[in-house]
């Protein structure tokens, strides 16, 4: 016999059930049935019929068939069908709380989605809409009922609108009893659109506001793949408005993550539908963490380097390009570290034949490209991206001073520099790096990198050596008669003429420019430079 305790809560769930309205959805098989005979028939004979095909719209009458809501006229069928109960209000509900359920289940912004169901599930909604209130009579009502009737706004174009600022807030509580009365199944596109919802919202906040949602923000996209780039477009547009546009690493690494690099041309679709300022900002960020990571993770035996760190990190905006020769090491480690930065370092990575921790990186910035490595006691070469670079990236880069496509190319390089305070008059080298970088190419601190010429539209590649442009130009071979001596117009000058510059004034030798030439100019010029002329030698000073 039932105790009186269990008397009690029967009772109770038999109430709860009672005002829920419940009732579970019928079985598919019965649905199914109504719907292979409706498809055939097409008449809405009985209630039954009426009752089951409301909850069976998005049932396929046959396998990879249509259903109900991609056929406009069996849709409108069912509709004429319901409507004819209308009088009966608790058998009319009945049939409404089935369509209900048939419009959250029918994912019209899905692929697959022929146009026709999309068009029709707008006539379903807007059915749903209009005769909202016909569910309602003066008995008592099932929850569900005034559920649906009080937010009648979800069977309109806004349907999250009102749910925005809670969830926000982090309280689900109201949508967990809007799915539970309404039968909302955890696939709907309500909830989906409930995450874009939210993102739209957060991007009307103040700064911040939104800086402060920006982590919710960005967990609720990476579990929803559908909605995910819409999404992402929105928040970075926005995070692009606030001042400064401080690095946020999560934003940095979702958008990478999901999209790629931002300024290869492999991913310029993907990146495509953000505003050109949120793509800058993250290319920026990405930059910033490859120079870190160059000079920490990369460098010799682990060894950090701060300073050439540090100075890179004010050149982020110069640099158009960026390239890794990575040593065997790097190239085939299998630390989870080195595993990550290779997939972030995807379209960027070249094979260096290097052993240990030997690695380079390869900056474009405007008329200059600059090659540092990661070993300590390294110099900087620089060679004229303008002309033909003596080194191909698309091939194993070496690191012998002037070897066969060697990143090291002394004789053709425009620009050699060592990382070595109190010589040639500067107390720090990062003193003489900044003047020779302003005074010879044009380049600042946090500022784009002056073009030669107007910035190509043309997809950046890898660097090969058999790349030509203006350096090779008669009218760049006539600006070196008149240019005034310094070490960056003497590499130039040697390079467009295939001279080579062997400088061994640091160690207390002379500055010789090797090679032969039948060219006048090439004499005037390098006497004029100062140089004296050896025969089978070349010029020296």
């Amino acid at each position: 016999m039932t105790s009186d305790g269990g008397i009690d809560a029967l009772l109770v769930e038999m109430k709860a059930r009672l005002k829920s309205g419940g009732g579970r959805a019928p079985s598919e098989d019965h649905q199914l049935d109504a719907v292979r005979r409706y498809w055939d028939s097409q008449e809405v004979s009985t209630f039954r019929d009426a009752y089951l095909l409301s909850w069976s719209l998005c049932l396929p009458h046959r396998p990879r068939g249509q259903c109900v809501l991609e056929d406009r006229p069996r849709l409108q069928g069912v509709l004429d069908g319901v409507d004819g109960y209308k009088s009966k209000t608790s058998a009319y509900r009945r049939c409404y709380q089935g369509l209900v359920k048939s419009y959250f289940t029918y994912d019209a912004d899905a692929p697959e989605v022929p146009p026709v169901g999309r068009k029709n599930w707008g006539v379903l909604r807007d059915y749903l809409h209009d005769n909202n209130g016909d569910i309602r009579d003066r008995g008592p009502c099932p929850e569900w009922v005034d559920t649906a009737v009080e937010n009648r706004q979800l069977f309109g174009e806004v349907p999250c609108a009102p749910y925005v600022g809670a969830l926000l807030q982090g309280d689900a509580s109201s949508i967990d009893e809007l799915c539970g009365r309404l039968q909302i199944g955890k696939g709907s596109w309500f909830l989906r659109q409930l995450v874009l919802a939210q993102v739209e919202g957060a991007t009307k906040r103040s700064h911040g506001e939104f800086q402060h949602l920006l982590p919710r923000l960005l967990a609720l996209l990476a579990n929803n793949e559908v909605l995910r780039d819409r999404g992402m477009i929105m928040v970075l547009d926005r995070y692009a408005q606030v001042p400064g546009t401080t690095l946020h690493p999560g934003l940095r690494d979702h958008a990478v993550a999901w999209w790629g690099n931002p300024w290869l041309p492999s991913n310029a679709t993907r990146w495509g539908g953000v505003v050109p300022a949120a793509r800058s900002m993250v290319a920026e960020w990405l930059k910033l963490e490859f120079i870190e990571t160059f000079f920490t993770k990369l460098a010799e035996d682990g060894l950090g380097d701060p300073r050439r760190m540090n100075f890179w990190k004010r050149y982020v905006k110069a640099i158009d390009h960026i390239e890794f020769a990575l040593g065997s090491f790097a190239r085939n480690s299998r630390e989870p570290d080195f595993i990550t930065l290779r997939r972030k370092m995807t379209g960027l990575t070249r094979e260096l034949d290097a052993s240990g921790a030997n690695n380079a990186f390869i900056m474009t910035m405007g008329k200059l490209v600059a090659v540092e490595f990661s070993g300590l006691g390294n110099a900087l070469y620089g060679y004229d991206a303008g002309r033909s670079i003596p080194f191909d990236t698309t091939r194993t880069l070496g690191l012998s001073v002037g070897g066969n496509n060697s990143l090291k190319q002394k004789g053709r390089s425009i620009l050699w520099l060592s990382h070595q305070d109190g010589i040639h008059g500067w107390a720090k080298w990062e003193e003489m790096f900044d003047a020779t970088l302003r005074k010879e190419f044009g380049i600042l601190p946090s500022a784009p990198a002056p073009q030669g010429t107007q910035r190509s539209s043309q997809p950046v590649q890898p660097l090969s050596s058999g790349k030509r442009g203006v350096g090779d130009s008669p009218s760049n071979r006539s600006r070196s008669t008149t240019e005034s001596y310094s070490n960056v117009a003497l590499r130039r000058f040697a390079a467009i003429h295939g001279l080579e510059v062997d400088d061994k004034t640091s160690m207390g030798g002379n500055l010789w420019v090797r090679g032969a030439s039948s060219d006048d100019m090439v004499n005037q010029v390098l006497t004029r430079w100062g140089f004296r002329a050896k025969p089978g030698k070349g010029w020296w000073r």
